[in-house]
C-alpha cells in the first residue's frame, strides 16, 4: 500500500455539518477499495490566493490516507463529481511527512483536550465568583446604614455658612465703631 496526502478546499458558504459530509463520503470511497484514513487535519478557512468562481475564501483540509494506486481515480472522481469541494489535489507522499501528521494531529487533539478543560474551569471559577459578588452585595446591602440624602446635607452645610458668616459681621461690626 502506497501513502497518500490529499489537500482539498470546501466552498466556504457550507456548514460545519456539511463539511463532514463530504469528509466521510470521501472516507468510504477510500475504504471501499481497501484504503484507510489515517489522519484529517482542519487547517479552517483561509483566503484563496485568486478567485475561483468567485470565490475568494475556501475551508482547507489536508488528508493522509494509505491506499492501492487504483483507489486514486475512485477518489479523484469523487472530488469532481461532489460540488462543495473547489479544488483538490492528491500527491504520494514519505513514510516520515506521514508519521509526522500523525503526530501533529495527536497533538493538535491533545491541546484541543486541554483548553476545552481549562475553558470550563474558567467559566466554573468565573460562575463562582459571581455567585460571590451577589452574595457581597446583596449583604452589604443588608447591612448598610441608609444615607441622609444629598438635600439634607447641602441644607446643613448651607445653614452652617450663614451661621459663619453672621457671626463674622458681628465680629466686624465692633471694630467699626
Amino acid at each position: 500500500m502506497e501513502l497518500y496526502e490529499a489537500m482539498i478546499i470546501i466552498s466556504p458558504e457550507l456548514e460545519k455539518d456539511d463539511h463532514q459530509e463530504v469528509l466521510d463520503g470521501l472516507s468510504s470511497a477510500i475504504t471501499k477499495n481497501n484504503g484507510s484514513v489515517s489522519t484529517v487535519l482542519d487547517w479552517r478557512r483561509r483566503r484563496l490566493a485568486y478567485e475561483i468562481d468567485k470565490v475568494q475564501e475556501g475551508h482547507y483540509y489536508l488528508i493522509y490516507f494509505s491506499a492501492d494506486g487504483t483507489v486514486i481515480p475512485e477518489v479523484e472522481h469523487y472530488f469532481r463529481v461532489t460540488d462543495e469541494i473547489i479544488r483538490f489535489m492528491v500527491v504520494r507522499t514519505s513514510e516520515e511527512e506521514f508519521e509526522a501528521a500523525a503526530k501533529k494531529a495527536a497533538s493538535e487533539a491533545e491541546a484541543a483536550k486541554k483548553a476545552a478543560a481549562e475553558e470550563s474551569a474558567v467559566v466554573d471559577e468565573s460562575a463562582a465568583a459571581v455567585g460571590a459578588s451577589e452574595a457581597e452585595v446583596t449583604e452589604s446591602a443588608d447591612t448598610a446604614e441608609t444615607p441622609e440624602p444629598a438635600q439634607d446635607s447641602q441644607e446643613k452645610t448651607a445653614e452652617a455658612e450663614v451661621e459663619s458668616s453672621e457671626a463674622e459681621g458681628e465680629e466686624e461690626k465692633p471694630a467699626d465703631e
